[in-house]
């Protein structure tokens, strides 16, 4: 089964597949779904379908003999210009114009050039200091209220400094014969408020965790919809590094908690009125994160290890979940699960790998412990402080312990926190990941409605010398010089591999470009910002359907009227059909058709209003009838449009035809003109 198998082909391309399939179907039952007549020319029954019904069935001959949906087909297809060669062979010898020689036999892929493309200054991670300061102080009515409830309840929980500087005034009262009612009367106390504190904080901080981790996360997926254009990198690993930002919040988390570390020192020192008290819990947090300096190398190893591949793993699940229905059909889902199985089998060893590492550094700390409280009592014994002071440094060492791992965490995930920043800033560009756009509440959801985009109407675009060049160097297209005035049709054709979709990615502002593209007279510096959605709309090959309505994948959001577009995109009849623009499409549009699927991307370009519509192909999974309506439409409409095509029905309907051969122009003019010679590109 075959569906629209050569939709985006030139006629010789074309051709050959047929060959190739005709040979791959012999002594099997072929089904090939196609809208290009020439496809289903050697069928040997044709089967026409009309609003989900069959219509006609029956040998193509006969089929074209009797009136009916298939011979209004016909009809229509022979009414345009270049027909009668269209499906003939190509002439044996080199067509020539203008000195460029375009041999028919030469192989459908020109050789690529390739240039030297200057490597953009990579974006620089933002010093990781700077990012733990700027989140710690975010929303400060939660994380600063909910760090300094955990700095009190520290301080007051059974294993606290103040309820073992207290402890030692009772056990020295009684030791004296006294009875010691004020500090017996505030350790009641202190007990009994650690469970107010602990609870504001358990109410408070984890509001903060949430928000800052929304903050990051919002800062790279920022970063991805800014005009610029980023690294080519696959969604789901964008995803997963996205999703990688809780570590960061742990480990500013894990400061938060040095900070508490330092506030009991200082306090032990000052209730003890010993700074040799301060000295053995201090040295004790300092030797856990000299320790664990010396682990750091290992715990960073492994953290990036486990990091890159969840990475993997979330872009090997992205690309499954995208191409699911051709696993499906391919009978690959087995093949593919195993994939899976191996991708996430390394994801899973390294997630082990790296938790049992940072387990063995974080018990390097209750080690420690033991030999800082058998100090702490030696000294007691020999007489260096009294009972009291003994109790409260023990006391407080005890419930140190935590802070010990923390001291040494902040050391041991320091190198991944940095390597997550350093992943993350090429996604997220010269957007602050720690900084709010204006106008945005993470805790409303609330956020302000785009800014009005300013626009300059277009009089006249001119190219010259213009080269796209991919990022990987490849050159797609050179020495195109073309002048493009405002309400004109303008489409590009050639064998696959000419280079038509590098053009117009390359007048989009997709890929860079060479050579001088002018906006009325006035040459574009940075097209990535300037050919800009509403002053640019872009039509891809492939276009991508969100899971909402109709009206949801036109709009996008925007309080933007749809029904004109709706209309000249000829889509009007399928969505009434549906249900109206608030019909459902489907899980990225799985309930529609390719033409349907095309069109909805067209009314989507058209609603924004843009001044210069840029389709790389948009016809090709139509009917003959629907392209006509499609093309006639936009003629009427008066929209500026460059497209891609090898269609006669939309050729036939250009202002201007421009053929590519080999990445340079060959030949331009109208259609009519010109299929006297390329009538084998259009099908």
């Amino acid at each position: 089964m075959l569906d629209e198998a050569t939709a985006r082909m030139d006629p010789r391309t074309e051709e050959r597949v047929t060959r190739a399939s005709r040979a791959l179907l012999a002594g099997r039952t072929g089904i090939v779904v196609a809208h290009r007549l020439s496809t289903i020319r050697r069928a040997d029954a044709v089967a026409v379908l009309s609003d989900g019904r069959l219509v006609q069935h029956g040998a193509r001959e006969q089929l074209a003999a009797e009136p009916g949906r298939y011979a209004d087909l016909l009809a229509a297809d022979r009414s345009l210009p270049g027909t009668a060669g269209a499906t003939a062979t190509a002439p044996a010898g080199a067509a020539r114009h203008g000195g460029a020689v375009a041999d028919p036999g030469s192989p459908l892929l020109h050789r690529a050039a390739r240039r030297a493309v200057p490597t953009p200054d990579p974006v620089p991670a933002p010093p990781l200091w700077r990012v733990v300061l700027r989140l710690a102080l975010a929303h400060p009515r939660w994380g600063l209220t909910g760090g300094a409830m955990f700095t009190l309840a520290t301080l007051g929980s059974a294993t606290g400094v103040l309820t073992g500087w207290l402890w030692g005034l009772v056990v020295a009262g009684l030791e004296g014969g006294r009875t010691p009612w004020g500090p017996a009367v505030a350790l009641t106390v202190v007990l009994m408020l650690f469970p107010v504190w602990i609870a504001v904080a358990f109410r408070t901080y984890p509001r903060w965790w949430s928000a800052a981790t929304l903050r990051l996360r919002l800062g790279v997926l920022r970063g991805q919809t800014m005009q610029r254009r980023g690294p080519r990198s696959p969604a789901g690993e964008v995803v997963a590094r996205a999703l990688d930002s809780d570590r960061m919040i742990l480990y500013v988390d894990r400061w938060v908690d040095v900070t508490n570390s330092v506030i009991v020192v200082v306090v032990a020192g000052l209730v003890a009125a010993d700074v040799r008290a301060a000295a053995v819990i201090g040295g004790f947090l300092l030797v856990c994160a000299g320790v664990a300096a010396i682990g750091a190398p290992f715990a960073g190893r492994s953290g990036r290890i486990a990091a890159d591949a969840r990475a993997r793993f979330g872009t090997a699940l992205g690309s499954v979940l995208e191409s699911v229905r051709t696993v499906k059909l391919a009978a690959a889902t087995g093949a593919l699960r195993a994939h899976l199985a191996d991708v996430d089998g390394d994801r899973v060893r390294a997630t082990v790998r790296e938790y049992r590492v940072r387990t063995l550094l974080d018990g390097v700390p209750g080690v420690l412990l033991q030999g800082a409280v058998v100090l702490t009592w030696s000294l007691y014994l020999v007489g260096t402080w009294p009972l009291a002071t003994a109790l409260l440094v023990s006391t407080t060492l005890n419930g140190a312990g935590f802070l010990g791992q923390v001291c040494a965490a902040a050391v041991t995930e320091a190198p991944i926190a940095r390597r997550w920043l350093r992943a993350v800033a090429p996604f997220a560009g010269p957007a602050d990941l720690t900084r709010l756009p204006p106008g945005v509440d993470l805790v409303t959801g609330a956020a302000p409605a785009p800014a009005p985009v300013e626009r300059e109407p277009l009089q006249r675009l001119s190219l010259e010398k213009v080269a796209a060049v991919h990022d990987d160097g490849t050159v797609g297209v050179e020495g195109v010089d073309l002048d493009i005035d405002a309400g004109s049709l303008v489409l590009v054709t050639g064998q696959v591999g000419s280079g038509k979709s590098s053009l117009l990615a390359g007048l989009a502002g997709l890929v860079g470009h060479e050579g001088v593209i002018r906006w009325n007279g006035r040459a574009v510096s940075d097209p990535q910002t300037f050919l800009r959605p509403g002053q640019v709309a872009y039509v891809g090959q492939v276009p991508r359907v969100l899971s909402g309505t109709f009206g949801d994948n036109i709009a996008l959001g925007h309080d933007r009227p749809v029904q004109d577009a709706v209309g000249d995109a000829r889509l009007d009849r399928d969505v009434a059909a549906a249900g109206g623009p608030d019909a459902v499409v489907g899980h990225r549009g799985i309930r529609l058709s390719g033409g349907q699927v095309q069109r909805v991307a067209m009314a989507r370009a058209l609603a924004t209003g843009a001044e210069l519509i840029v389709a790389d192909d948009v016809s090709s999974a139509l009917d003959v009838r629907t392209e006509i309506e499609l093309w006639a439409a936009l003629r009427r409409r008066g929209s500026t449009v460059v497209g891609a095509s090898t269609k006669r029905a939309a050729l036939a309907r250009a202002d201007r035809v421009v053929v590519l051969d080999r990445g340079r122009v060959a030949d331009e003019g109208p259609w009519d003109e010109l299929a006297a010679r390329w009538s084998h590109l259009a099908g």
